[in-house]
């Protein structure tokens, strides 16, 4: 019963506070740091994880329309991105994994976590896999590891030359490549367009 009552009550408290927030914003068009922390540590005494999670993402995406209604847009970044750590931190926990990962990928550091996936895979994951079953062949002589990462960035930015192919498993591993790549490229413009039309 005890920690039902002081569930609800640093709730109650958190949810009064992200009130007192808004109303603030819609005055002077900023957010006050200390009702925002106190805000936090509010909700952090929410004694049921799965709900400690929801208050915060509810709590947060409210408080970053306010500030993008009000024109502060430097400070619905830095709230976008806390309310983007307790999505991850949902989804990790209560799942589904996935939209873990998405929530890492769209967060405000997204397109760094996005180069540094893309990197990893191009320049590492991919070639290592066609090196591995000696998945390529070539008119020449593979010097490894270089032609494998040199075809790698070949088949992931769709400049094909035809003078190292795929063989075997080789084949498969290039398709996913190819549509990861696909996929990856349509995912960066489309952020840079949500990047873009939140700053406007």
């Amino acid at each position: 019963m005890e920690d039902s009552e002081g569930l609800e009550l640093y709730k109650e408290r958190g949810d009064k506070l992200v009130n007192v927030l808004i109303s603030t914003i819609n005055r002077s068009g900023k957010l006050d740091r200390k009702i925002l922390a106190d805000m936090e540590e509010s909700y952090g005494k929410v004694s049921d994880d799965r709900e400690r999670y929801r208050c915060l993402v509810k709590g947060y995406r409210a408080l970053r329309l306010a500030l993008i209604e009000s024109g502060s847009s430097p400070e619905a970044q830095m709230v976008k991105g806390k309310e983007s750590n307790a999505k991850m931190g949902y989804y990790w926990h209560f799942g589904p994994r996935p939209l873990a990962l998405w929530s890492w990928l769209t967060g405000p550091n997204g397109l760094k976590h996005f180069g540094l996936l893309w990197f990893s895979l191009v320049f590492f994951i991919f070639p290592l896999l066609y090196g591995l079953g000696d998945f390529v062949t070539s008119s020449g002589p593979i010097s490894r590891p270089w032609d494998y990462v040199y075809f790698s960035i070949c088949t992931a930015t769709t400049l094909v030359y035809g003078d190292i192919v795929p063989n075997g498993l080789g084949k498969l591993i290039a398709v996913v490549e190819g549509l990861f790549s696909y996929f990856g490229l349509g995912f960066l413009f489309w952020t840079l367009m949500e990047r873009f039309n939140e700053e406007i």
